[in-house]
């Protein structure tokens, strides 16, 4: 099986040697919810969050760290360079481009998601009409698919200014998720300053309603309390890492564990989040646009003097059926004058 194209990777990682390995992990080992059911809208967007979640979590330093890459990051420097610094650097250069190409993975599987919706939707609007569900939508749907699928130069323009808006919306997702990827490994310190998410099970349902002035009073000190925790627990293992020369196999090791803990970290509030960049970053800007771009549908050149050929054609026809009509029309009056004149014949006859 090919593992993956030349800007994104297919697998998750090398532990699965073909597709159908991943396949099988996701249904047997995850047992992710409607894996064997064909499903499509919303409920389908929910099980490929899942999985480009489950995805992203595979994804891990390919490189190892070696100690001259160690020891060349930190170099040498007018200014003092601390291991911070060197941390960053190695991130920057080795941790970047796997959770890029994991990134792209993401968004051509959310693009892929919209573009088979096109078939779905239009069955939707064509099967709705009689049905009970038919009153919570417009009376034009219905019309409008019939519309659709009479007329294949009306689709194929439909589905291809659509399928242009997805491709176009990929980009945008790549492009704004790149750049959240370069500011975050330029100072991850910065990005690891996460709201807290632990305290709140499943079952509580205090965060459904607003919460009270005693309440908010009550969590704010706790989340800037714990906004900084993690930071404390990096700088904590930033100051065991020895400065003296004489120790740098042991601060090449706890460089490289600290750069692996970090990028855990990262990769986990990426994760953690992947769902809200997809709706703000794809989803949310692709639905205000489409309407824009549909409305902004032209025929081409060629396609416009097929249908002025077509037209005069049909011009012709109308013409040439009008004239026929008319001959038509004349060859009527003349069958009935000639039955009134025989009517008037057969009652003189009869007189006589």
């Amino acid at each position: 099986a090919q593992r993956g194209w030349s800007h994104f990777s297919t697998l998750p990682c090398d532990d699965f040697p073909t597709l159908n390995d991943y396949i099988e992990y996701l249904r047997s080992d995850i047992q992710l919810a409607t894996f064997d059911v064909e499903l499509n809208g919303g409920a389908q967007f929910r099980r490929l969050m899942c999985e480009v979640e489950i995805f992203l979590r595979f994804s891990e330093i390919s490189v190892e760290t070696k100690k001259r890459d160690v020891i060349q990051a930190r170099g040498v420097s007018m200014s003092t360079l601390t291991w911070r610094d060197v941390v960053v650097k190695l991130l920057s250069n080795e941790a970047h481009m796997p959770l890029q190409r994991r990134v792209q993975y993401v968004g051509e599987r959310i693009k892929w998601f919209f573009v088979k919706q096109k078939e779905a939707v239009l069955e939707f609007m064509d099967n709705l009409e009689g049905t009970p569900a038919s009153n919570m939508y417009s009376p034009l749907y219905p019309k409008h698919a019939k519309l659709i699928k009479q007329n294949e130069m009306i689709k194929h323009l439909l589905f291809q200014t659509y399928d242009k808006a997805c491709q176009r919306q990929l980009q945008q997702f790549v492009e704004l998720f790149d750049n959240m990827l370069t500011s975050t490994f330029s100072n991850p310190w910065v990005f690891l300053k996460g709201s807290p998410t632990a305290g709140c099970s499943e079952d509580d349902l205090s965060d459904a309603v607003l919460p009270s002035f005693d309440d908010t009073k009550e969590r704010i000190p706790k989340e800037i309390q714990s906004r900084s925790g993690t930071e404390t627990v990096l700088s904590k293992w930033l100051s065991d890492i020895p400065m003296d020369s004489s120790q740098i196999d042991e601060a090449v090791d706890k460089v490289q564990m600290l750069v692996l803990k970090t990028y855990s970290f990262i990769r986990s509030q990426v994760c953690d989040q992947v769902e809200l960049f997809a709706e703000s970053f794809f989803k949310l800007p692709m639905m205000r646009r489409l309407e824009q771009d549909m409305a902004q549908i032209e025929l081409t050149d060629d396609d416009t003097l097929n249908y002025q050929a077509r037209r005069d054609r049909l011009a012709d026809d109308i013409r040439q059926a009008q004239d026929n009509l008319v001959e038509v029309d004349g060859c009527i009056n003349r069958l009935q004058s000639f039955k009134i004149k025989c009517e008037a014949r057969g009652v003189s006859s009869m007189g006589a």
